[in-house]
């Protein structure tokens, strides 16, 4: 017994997305394999001693400094060439 066009496209649909569900990674692996490489080890805090731990963490805290002004400076001056061209369209245009 064969179903229409429309029952055929729904039964691809089916089997396709049956097939997507499982190539799904599991992010919650201890050491995922990444789309990219690694450029980065996996660090185990849980087995530092308390001054290596004290050293990672300043690390992270510096990282992430570094980081957020890296943002600042790169949104501060897109901001300023969209607030100078806003400028220069309305009053010298």
């Amino acid at each position: 017994m064969g179903f229409g066009g429309s029952a055929a496209a729904m039964i691809q649909s089916i089997r396709s997305n049956a097939k997507q569900l499982a190539k799904r990674n599991n992010y919650f692996e201890k050491n995922p394999a990444s789309k990219y490489g690694t450029s980065t080890k996996v660090v185990d805090y849980k087995k530092m001693s308390p001054a290596q731990f004290a050293a990672f963490k300043q690390k992270l805290k510096e990282s992430e400094l570094r980081r957020q002004k890296n943002v600042a400076i790169v949104f501060s001056s897109v901001m300023l060439v969209i607030v100078g061209a806003l400028i220069y369209f309305l009053f010298f245009y």
